[in-house]
């Protein structure tokens, strides 16, 4: 899994620009996308309870298998 790369501060130059910066990578939606699948699965593990989260597993479980309906 990956995650967005945070670097550390460089020093800032006397004209307020810091030098030597490297980007932010964003996470790929892909593993966005399972962690938050896994999240809302782990959450449900002891069954649905009908809150927000119990919810957002149920429609997109319901997105997920419409293909094999």
């Amino acid at each position: 899994m990956t995650s967005t790369q945070i670097t550390k501060s460089q020093p800032v130059e006397p004209n307020g620009l810091a030098s030597h910066s490297r980007p932010i990578i964003a996470a790929h939606p892909d593993d966005v996308m399972r962690e938050q699948l896994e999240y809302l699965i782990e959450h449900a593990q002891g069954g649905p309870c009908g809150c927000h989260q119990c919810l957002r597993l149920q429609r997109a479980r319901s997105v997920l298998f419409e293909i094999f309906r």
